[in-house]
C-alpha cells in the first residue's frame, strides 16, 4: 500500500507540489512580517516555522485516503486481508514521508530567510522533525479516514486537526526556540521528550482507534 501510494503520487503529481509550493510561499510571507531584532525572532521563528509544516502537511492529509474515496474503493480496502491497524500505519508511513519532505524544505529556508543560526545545530533541529512528523501525520490520517468514512471532502479538516496537534506545534516551537537560542539545557530535554512522548501516544492511538474510524 505505501508503494501504490508513492508509485500513484509520483505519477500524478498531484499532492506533494502543491504542499511543497504552499509551504514555501507561507514560509515567505511570514519571513517577510519578522522585520525585528534577532533576539525577537529567536522568540517566534519556531512557532512560525511549525505552523507553516502543518498548513501545508495538511494538504496531504487531505488526501490520503482521496484515491480510495473518489475510485469507490472504500469498502474494498476495509476488506484486504490485513489488520486495520496495518492499513493505518502504511498511510501513516506515506503522510510521514510527506511532511519530512516539507520539512526538508521549510526548516533551511525559514532559517536562511530568518537570518538565524542552523548549521550549528543541524543535528539537534533533525531531532525535532524526526520526533514532530509522526505525532502530526498520525492525527491527520486518523481524521482523514473519519472524513472518508463519512463520504465528507475533508474541506474541514485544518480546523479539526489543529487543536488536537497543538500539543505536537507547541513542544517542537519550544524545542526550535531553545534551540535557536543556544539553549540546549534541561529544559530543551524536557520539551523533546514530550514531543517524543506526543508521538508515541499519537501513533498508537490511531493504530487503535483506525479500525472503529472506518466503520460506518
Amino acid at each position: 500500500m505505501v508503494h501504490k501510494d508513492l508509485v500513484s503520487e509520483f505519477r500524478s503529481r498531484r499532492v506533494w507540489p502543491a504542499m511543497l509550493l504552499l509551504g514555501a510561499v507561507v514560509a515567505l510571507i511570514f519571513s517577510i512580517q519578522m522585520d525585528l531584532l534577532p533576539d525577537q525572532k529567536q522568540r517566534i521563528v519556531g512557532g512560525l516555522l511549525w505552523l507553516s509544516v502543518f498548513l501545508a502537511g495538511a494538504t496531504v492529509f487531505d488526501r490520503s485516503f482521496a484515491a480510495e474515496r473518489e475510485d469507490g474503493c472504500w469498502d474494498g480496502m476495509k476488506l484486504l486481508p490485513v489488520s486495520p491497524g496495518t492499513v493505518y500505519l502504511a498511510k501513516l508511513a506515506v503522510n510521514m514521508l510527506a511532511v519530512a519532505a516539507l520539512e526538508c524544505l521549510l526548516v533551511p529556508m525559514f532559517f536562511v530567510l530568518s537570518d538565524l543560526p542552523l548549521l550549528g545545530h543541524a543535528h539537534q533541529m533533525a531531532l525535532i522533525a524526526a520526533l514532530a512528523s509522526p505525532g502530526l501525520a498520525a492525527v491527520g490520517t486518523l481524521v482523514s479516514a473519519l472524513a472518508a468514512g463519512c463520504g465528507k471532502s475533508g474541506s474541514l479538516l485544518v480546523l479539526v486537526v489543529l487543536p488536537l496537534v497543538i500539543p505536537v506545534l507547541l513542544a517542537a516551537a519550544e524545542c526550535t526556540r531553545l534551540l535557536v537560542e543556544n539553549r540546549i539545557d534541561d529544559q530543551w530535554w524536557r520539551w523533546l521528550q514530550l514531543l517524543g512522548a506526543f508521538a508515541v501516544v499519537f501513533v498508537t492511538a490511531g493504530t487503535l482507534l483506525f479500525e472503529y474510524a472506518i466503520e460506518e
